[in-house]
């Protein structure tokens, strides 16, 4: 066979091997390589567990009283005769307030006076006798006690007379003149209140739950409607009583001496049941629970998400008491924790 008949075939071979040469196929390999895909990690926060204080405290609705709040009756019906002090003014104690009108009083009195006048006369006249033992012992018991009998009877007139000026049962404020001049007054209805707003305190009722957790001179804290910020009081007494209609027990709170309280004001008391100065505590969101109900939530040990399961307790102003299951140093994950599994290998988030 001639070689030279060959030898163009030859030569395009050798063109083909060179162009494949160029176009990259030795190097595929390395492209594949490079194109095998990477894994990636889940990238989390975590918060590292720490000792802090912890407490959880409960509302209840109380009203403001106090009991220094006097609505004064008349001992006696009568037309007012005068009002002698103006509504809101300061008063001590045994200030006149009022006067009825004691006209028949005191034509009354003045009668009562004129009889003992005439049996004390004959009273002397009939001691005399009985002096020189003439008349009977009879009669002389009989003047003496005609004559005591009208002086007790002045003696209460004159105390009635007395009572027809109402004064201050306590020093504090006239609050309301219920009387006006001219007007009847009579029991039961009150002509005057006096209000002395130097005691107040808090009247709450607390479900018989908590009847183990209240006690004298437990903290409060205390938000009145209408009164920026809280006070800080404690509590005065607590009930040895529990209503059987809504099973309660009453307790009384002491109010600041220089509260601007009025009686009757709506209060919240916030009771603190337990304070602990080092827990350990959650947000409840980081709080996870599965189809067992048991709670848990996720730790990084290393560079790996672990379930760790928790044995939760009180929830307080969104945060969980952890009462074992976890310790501090322990680091949760408080960002992602949705995202990973038991076991899964996690990237932290850089804070």
């Amino acid at each position: 066979m001639n070689l030279t008949s060959h030898l163009p075939r030859v030569m395009a071979a050798l063109a083909l091997v060179v162009g494949m040469t160029q176009c990259g196929g030795p190097a595929a390999p390395a492209e594949e390589a490079a194109s095998a895909p990477t894994t990636r990690l889940t990238r989390v926060g975590v918060r590292t567990m720490e000792w802090a204080p912890f407490a959880h405290s409960f509302a209840v609705q109380g009203n403001v009283e106090t009991d220094r709040v006097a609505n004064i009756l008349a001992e006696f019906p009568g037309v007012v005769d005068a009002v002698l002090v103006e509504e809101g003014t300061q008063v001590a104690k045994g200030e006149a307030i009022l006067r009825i009108n004691t006209d028949v009083l005191q034509k009354q009195r003045a009668e009562l006076t004129t009889q003992l006048e005439l049996a004390q006369t004959l009273f002397e006249r009939q001691e005399r006798l009985w002096n020189k033992d003439i008349g009977s012992e009879v009669e002389y018991l009989q003047a003496r006690a005609g004559v005591e009998a009208l002086e007790r009877s002045l003696a209460t007139l004159d105390e009635q007379v007395d009572k027809a000026t109402i004064r201050a049962p306590f020093s504090g404020v006239v609050d309301r003149v219920f009387a006006n001049v001219g007007e009847m007054a009579s029991p039961p209805m009150p002509v005057v209140r006096v209000v002395d707003l130097s005691d107040l305190y808090i009247r709450a009722s607390v479900s018989d739950h908590y009847a183990g957790s209240v006690e004298k001179g437990q903290p409060v804290r205390i938000e009145v409607r209408g009164f920026e910020g809280d006070m800080q009081s404690q509590i005065r007494r607590v009930g040895q009583y529990i209503t059987a209609a809504n099973r309660t027990i009453d307790l009384t709170v002491d109010l600041p001496s220089d509260a601007k309280m009025l009686p009757n004001m709506v209060a919240t008391v916030h009771i603190t049941d337990l304070a602990l100065d080092s827990a350990l505590a959650l947000p409840t969101s980081l709080v996870q629970q599965d189809a067992q109900g048991q709670d848990f939530v996720y730790v990084v040990r290393g560079d790996v998400a672990k379930k760790q399961t928790v044995e939760a307790g009180t929830m307080s102003d969104g945060m969980l008491l952890i009462q074992s299951g976890l310790a501090p140093g322990d680091r949760v994950i408080d960002r992602g924790a949705a995202r990973v599994v038991d076991g899964e290998r996690v990237a932290l988030i850089e804070s």
